[in-house]
C-alpha cells in the first residue's frame, strides 16, 4: 500500500512537472491532483524535493546495472538518454528547478553504475590501487554527466545517439589508457 501511495504521489508530480516548473508546484496542488489528504503526503516525504528525489530513483533504477551485473553500457546509457527525450517536459521542467549543485548529484549518481562496471570490466587483470580506480570512475562520471547536462541544455537534440558515440569512442580508449597508467607491476 505504501509503495501504491508512493507512486500515485509521484505520478501526480510528474503530471504537474509536465506543465510547470517545481518552485511553482505546492504540496497543496500535487494532494489534490492525487486526491489525497496532506498527513498522507507527510507520511511518505518531508518535501516536495524529497518526493522528486524518490521519483528519480524510482525512474532511473531500473536502468543501471547492479553491482556484479554486465551490462552493456552503450545499450544501457542510450536507454537512460532515451527515458530523458521522452519525458522532455518533466525533465526540463525539472532542469529548471534544480541548482546545478543538484543536477550535477543526481545525474552522477545515475551514471555513476556505468562507469564503475565499465572500469571494473576494463581493469580486469590489473593491479590498480582501490583510489585509483575511484579516481577513474569519479572522472569519467563527471565527464559522462557533463555530456548529459549539456545536451539537456541545448534542448535535448534528437540525435543523442550520435553524440553518445562519439562519448564511447573517446572513453574506450581513454578509460584503458587511465587504467594502465594506474596498473602496478609487481
Amino acid at each position: 500500500m505504501a509503495l501504491t501511495t508512493k507512486r500515485a504521489l509521484a505520478a501526480s508530480l510528474k503530471k504537474l512537472l509536465g506543465k510547470s516548473t517545481l518552485d511553482h508546484i505546492t504540496i497543496k496542488d500535487i494532494v489534490e491532483d492525487c486526491e489525497v489528504n496532506r498527513q498522507t503526503f507527510y507520511y511518505h516525504f518531508h518535501d516536495i524535493y524529497d518526493l522528486m528525489e524518490w521519483i528519480f530513483w524510482d525512474d532511473v533504477s531500473y536502468l543501471a546495472p547492479n553491482d556484479g551485473e554486465t551490462v552493456d553500457w552503450r545499450d544501457g546509457l542510450k536507454k537512460a538518454f532515451k527515458y530523458v527525450l521522452e519525458n522532455k517536459s518533466l525533465v526540463m521542467n525539472t532542469y529548471r528547478s534544480f541548482t546545478r549543485e543538484q543536477l550535477d548529484r543526481y545525474i552522477g549518481i545515475a551514471v555513476r553504475p556505468f562507469v564503475k562496471n565499465v572500469v571494473a570490466e576494463l581493469s580486469t587483470g590489473l593491479n590498480i590501487a582501490e583510489i585509483d580506480r575511484e579516481f577513474v570512475i569519479d572522472l569519467f562520471t563527471y565527464a559522462l554527466s557533463g555530456v548529459l547536462l549539456a545536451w539537456v541544455e541545448k534542448d535535448m537534440p534528437e540525435d543523442y545517439e550520435n553524440q553518445l558515440d562519439k562519448f564511447f569512442l573517446v572513453t574506450d580508449t581513454s578509460i584503458r589508457a587511465a587504467l594502465g597508467m594506474f596498473h602496478r607491476k609487481e
